[in-house]
């Protein structure tokens, strides 16, 4: 699963180094629901650089105008990778929320799975090393916030996700029980949730 994430971001920025700029191809849907297609460029944060074509002078739209930033192949159909702008909870409580922050969707359902990559630079052995992590967020339609699920840091990947795992789903005592059991370990988090979707999908009200 972390091969692909990575893949996918490469073929995003590789369409941006083909096109000689720094923006990529992409649909903004805004939170009222409208939505535009044109070049964004490929660093964002409290903002996103919007250009209609090539030529056009850049927009700057703030990320509170936004839902999603959808990164299309050249066809102008088919998503290559997504982001939407979400709140998390914070910390090993998850009590405190934080402000909304761009997160890339890994698989969209009845609930939807994030993930934020983030680097570490340097060590006290090689000061040109980076480390990478992967910190994973799971959210339902209509949570204020999305919850931390679980993580890829080293050899203790497994503790977060054995532990917050089970709460989340707890409405699927079956599924719970498996994570709990540690029938189910952190890298098959997707086989985990499109389990849960499916079973949410067949049980809604």
């Amino acid at each position: 699963m972390k091969n692909l994430f990575t893949l996918l971001f490469l073929f995003v920025f590789s369409i941006v180094a083909n096109a000689g700029t720094k923006y990529g191809y992409c649909k903004l849907i805004f939170a009222d629901g409208t939505s535009r297609i044109g070049l964004v460029e490929t660093s964002f944060n409290k903002d996103v650089r919007f250009k209609s074509s090539d030529d056009s002078d850049p927009e700057k739209i703030p990320s509170e105008k936004l839902k999603t930033i959808a990164f299309l192949k050249e066809d102008g159909k088919t998503t290559v990778i997504e982001y939407d702008y979400i709140k998390v909870y914070l910390g090993w409580g998850q009590k405190r929320i934080s402000d909304s922050y761009w997160f890339e969707v890994v698989q969209r359902g009845i609930a939807t799975l994030y993930v934020k990559r983030s680097e570490m630079r340097g060590s006290i052995y090689n000061a040109n090393s980076t480390v990478g992590f992967l910190d994973y967020y799971i959210i339902r339609d209509g949570e204020p916030a999305a919850k931390w699920i679980s993580n890829a840091a080293g050899i203790n990947s497994n503790q977060l996700f054995h532990a917050k795992a089970p709460l989340y789903f707890a409405d699927y005592p079956e599924l719970a029980e498996k994570i709990r059991s540690k029938e189910y370990t952190w890298k098959v988090l997707g086989t985990v949730v499109k389990e849960y979707n499916k079973w949410a999908e067949a049980n809604k009200k």
